[in-house]
């Protein structure tokens, strides 16, 4: 299943929306006649879903020191210019039932937090028989069933060679036995995205300026009521109109997202093992200009597969990840490769932040109004761990998190983040998300 687009060009909705318009002439107009409390509104918060393959070495990836003054770990530390925009959370565990071996249940409970299905469409590794496919809708697809549908997508699955249909390949689900495939190809998502798209610069000004006029009548209006109602709680009530209404005034006159068609990709073997830095950094500029364009807000990365085997060569490693992965704690060759490439992986996040930071929104970016999560299938990849797989969250999340932390769990299950995420994007009743959770509410001390 593909999220679908709504509209080949953006909507003039959508492109309200982006420069904090929408809503203006609601909270205004009908307040002449019923004088209710309006508020102006924020810029779009967005969340981007990350995924790294066949799990890290805790000892290198985990911080050192307390919540608010630690210090990150060799893995970690490509991120320590965000620092202040990150949560490292230690101690999460992928709580594992039903059918399917390691590999399969991470991949398939990362973002649904639910039982795979029964079935033989999946041998599994060693003992483990058979599985199916994910048996329930993921966070991310929730969330955008909450937040997308004024965009043109609700929701964008970037891919770098994903390896294919298969429960070990798939990340996201609009449902139980739905699994959404990746775009793997830049060419592809390019002409997706922007074969059509079209935005024009002076529609924009004429947009701004409409709604000053719009201001400009409902201040008069507004200073109007001051003179015939005298009373010291209307009065309180017109004044908080007007500084709302000035903050609105300088929103419009605010820096908006620089929303551009970025360079088309080329063709390229988007399958070729070496391809894959290539690929990675293409994806990252045309997700980067996704999110600025507002046709989507909610978005996703997966870096290969469950069981990848790329071989990162531009690192100057020959053999396969997941070989790597499997080779016992004491090979000095295993410790530094897979340290090595989870570094990698650090980096291409902090590229995609850097990108995200250099699009300027309001008096800050795209990335201080983003929240991305950056999980993996396991814990560690020789024993197929579950516990303490590592997820970290990044950007200024709109405000709505207190970043630059450490938190350490004992054994939570990682269904407590998925609530919390769905409560950082507005979906605040959300007490549970997936099967395999009996307990209820969000990650204990995150919101």
């Amino acid at each position: 299943m593909i999220s679908k687009k709504k509209n080949p060009r953006v909507s003039r909705r959508a492109l309200l929306g982006s420069m904090g318009a929408a809503g203006v002439l609601a909270p205004f107009i009908p307040m002449l006649q019923r004088e209710t409390e309006a508020a102006p509104g924020d810029f779009p918060l967005r969340i981007i879903f990350l995924f790294s393959a066949n799990g890290t070495l805790h000892e290198n990836w985990v911080p050192s020191g307390s919540e608010n003054d630690f210090t990150l770990s060799e893995i970690l530390t490509p991120l320590a210019p965000y620092q202040d925009q990150m949560i490292v959370l230690d101690g999460l565990e992928v709580v594992r039932e039903g059918p399917g071996d390691g590999h399969q249940m991470g991949m398939g409970l990362l973002w649904t937090g639910s039982r795979l299905l029964e079935g033989t469409e999946f041998e599994g590794g060693g003992d483990s028989g058979t599985a199916g496919w994910g048996g329930g809708i993921s966070v991310d697809q929730h969330i955008a069933a909450a937040v997308g549908n004024d965009n043109p997508y609700s929701s964008l699955e970037f891919g770098v060679q994903t390896q294919g249909a298969s429960v070990w390949s798939r990340m996201c689900y609009a449902g139980s036995n739905q699994p959404i495939a990746p775009e793997d190809d830049p060419a592809g998502m390019f002409n997706r995205l922007f074969a059509d798209f079209d935005v024009d610069a002076s529609e924009l000004e004429r947009l701004k300026g409409q709604r000053q006029s719009v201001i400009d009548l409902v201040k008069d209006d507004l200073d109007s009521l001051m003179v015939h109602h005298g009373s010291a709680d209307d009065r309180l009530k017109i004044d908080a109109h007007l500084e709302a209404i000035r903050s609105i005034e300088q929103r419009n006159q605010a820096e908006q997202p620089v929303c551009e068609i970025p360079v088309e990709p080329g063709e390229m073997d988007a399958g070729a093992n070496d391809n894959f830095p290539s690929i990675s950094e293409r994806q990252t500029q045309l997700m980067a200009m996704s999110l600025a364009c507002d046709m989507t807000r909610v978005a996703s990365m997966q870096w290969s597969a469950s069981v990848s085997n790329r071989r990162f060569t531009w690192l100057g490693i020959e053999e396969g990840h997941h070989d790597l992965s499997h080779r016992g704690d004491s090979d000095p060759v295993m410790v530094d490769n897979i340290t090595a490439i989870n570094v990698w992986y650090a980096e291409q996040v902090k590229e995609l932040m850097d990108a995200l930071a250099g699009i300027s929104e309001g008096d800050g970016s795209v990335l201080d109004n983003t929240l991305l999560v950056w999980g993996n299938e396991l814990s560690r990849g020789n024993s197929h761990g579950n516990h303490p797989v590592p997820f970290v969250l990044l950007g200024g999340a709109g405000g709505r998190l207190e970043m630059g932390r450490y938190l350490q769990y004992d054994r939570v299950p990682h269904n407590r983040l998925l609530v919390s995420l769905c409560h950082a994007m507005g979906l605040t009743e959300q007490q549970t998300f997936g099967d395999i959770d009996v307990g209820s509410g969000g990650l204990p001390g995150l919101t």
